[in-house]
């Protein structure tokens, strides 16, 4: 999906930070490695997580 130049996407962060045993946050639903990487991410790499984290917290 290409969603154009200068887009930025939110980070899903709820500022709830508590790591899993998975190493899954339980605010944001993002492992480690994505809040950790998440300024280097691409606009489609971080959409895709924010989609994803989304759809985690609404099953909720």
């Amino acid at each position: 999906m290409y969603i154009g130049n200068n887009v930025n996407i939110i980070s899903p962060c709820v500022s709830n930070c508590v790591l899993d045993n998975d190493d899954i946050c339980k605010g944001c639903f993002r492992s480690a490695a994505e809040i950790t990487d998440w300024v280097s991410k691409s606009d489609e790499e971080k959409l895709n997580i924010t989609i994803r984290c989304k759809k985690m917290m609404a099953e909720q």
